[in-house]
């Protein structure tokens, strides 16, 4: 059923498969644009923390990539 995969979930699985696909090396940072739906970074930030993803919330313009990031 298509409407049990709505917009936040998926942002989870893509930041999931993200993470894992990156290897086991020091990056554990997300950065997501403020201008997300609200539920959308709420679902990130649930599924984030048990796998130590650091979700930090920025301006879409301050969008930029450090060492630490990996999506």
């Amino acid at each position: 059923n298509a409407s049990l995969l709505d917009e936040a979930t998926a942002a989870a699985e893509a930041m999931t498969l993200s993470y894992g696909a990156k290897g086991s090396d020091e990056r554990h940072i997300i950065k997501v644009s403020a201008d997300c739906h609200p539920q959308t970074i709420s679902v990130l930030r649930t599924r984030a923390h048990p796998l130590g993803i650091n979700v930090r919330v920025e301006e879409a313009q301050q969008l930029k990539p450090c060492s630490k990031t990996f999506a």
